[in-house]
């Protein structure tokens, strides 16, 4: 009687480790399709900033761009009042304003060109993770079942000891 109820024990028990496996295998399973899941939202929203860094970047560099035409056109008049003609120094200082006018816009240009690469960046890296973090679930599915089934083996193998050493003394 105390054999049939450690025999029981034994089975009851291998059965809770196995249950135990299996669902430590599917809760690992289904934080990585979770993570997998914020990690694609994440590489989203960078794409979202990306293309926002570079529709302010047009904007900026457009309003910077018209600024520079109205000052342009402020020194000529200026000049022209002045009675002083385009030449010689004036031409030279509205040729430098200028110059430094294409350098601003050209820096905002690619100001905005790399911040808008850093996010297509971390998209890139936020795709990856969450093709890792896929991947991940299937393993650790397989996991719970391999731990589940080995369990499963190793109780069997426990309780058949058990009753054959024991089978001659009930």
């Amino acid at each position: 009687m105390v054999t049939a109820i450690v025999i029981g024990a034994i089975v009851a028990g291998t059965a809770i480790s196995a249950y135990s496996a299996y669902q430590q295998g599917q809760q690992a399973a289904d934080a990585a399709k979770q993570q997998a899941a914020w990690n694609q939202y994440n590489a989203q929203v960078a794409q979202r900033e990306a293309e926002a860094e570079r529709q302010a970047m047009a904007f900026e560099a457009q309003q910077q761009k018209r600024q520079g035409k109205m000052l342009l056109a402020r020194q000529r008049a200026l000049i022209g009042v002045s009675g002083v003609t385009m030449e010689g120094s004036p031409l030279l200082v509205a040729e430098d304003t200028a110059a430094q006018l294409a350098l601003e816009n050209a820096n905002i240009r690619m100001t905005g060109h790399r911040r808008a690469a850093a996010y297509e960046s971390q998209s890139i890296l936020d795709l990856s993770k969450a093709s890792a973090a896929s991947k991940s679930a299937s393993g650790y599915k397989k996991a719970g079942m391999y731990g589940a089934g080995s369990s499963l083996l190793s109780g069997i193998g426990q309780a058949g000891y058990m009753y054959g050493s024991m089978k001659g003394k009930w």
